[in-house]
């Protein structure tokens, strides 16, 4: 395999890989808003002038809707402005390269943990919040065809 492209900066798939790389670290959190949400009714059900009780709900709805947004949002804020030239990878048969114009990546497969398909692109997973995301949409039928199954023959290795 033998695949090369060029990928531009696009904040929308940036977006959605950290939401994907903090999705577990977010569905706690989602969880500890809910309990404070019940938590919080309850208290209210028992006593509606305790403060405490509006404070959990407050926070409890906090936890729940406003939190991934807002971490998402800093996260992309914290990358670095060389990431908004785009890069070039190379996906072989022994390799992942990923370079932009200040710096290179090399990752073998060998060291692959696992591969997450979406219907928009692949995540390669090389730790728990490592990723690599190869974009469906830049690449031809017959090099996701390639992929896809370069990619399921290197499954008993990292599933």
């Amino acid at each position: 395999m033998q695949i090369s492209m060029w990928v531009p900066y696009d904040e929308k798939r940036l977006r959605r890989t950290l939401r994907f790389l903090l999705r577990p670290q977010l569905k706690s959190v989602r969880i500890l808003g809910g309990v404070l949400i019940v938590l919080g009714l309850a208290l209210v059900a028992l006593e509606p002038s305790m403060p405490m009780a509006y404070g959990a709900l407050v926070l409890g709805l906090l936890f729940v809707v406003a939190i991934a947004p807002i971490t998402v949002a800093r996260s992309v804020r914290m990358q670095s402005d060389v990431i908004k030239d785009g890069f070039h990878m190379t996906l072989d048969d022994e390799w992942v390269t990923v370079a932009n114009p200040l710096a290179e990546s090399r990752f073998r497969w060998a060291g692959l943990g696992r591969v997450i398909e979406t219907p928009e692109v692949w995540y390669i997973m090389f730790g728990k919040i490592q990723a690599i995301t190869i974009p469906k949409d830049l690449l031809t039928e017959e090099q996701r065809a390639e992929f896809a199954a370069f990619v399921n023959g290197l499954q008993p290795a990292w599933k």
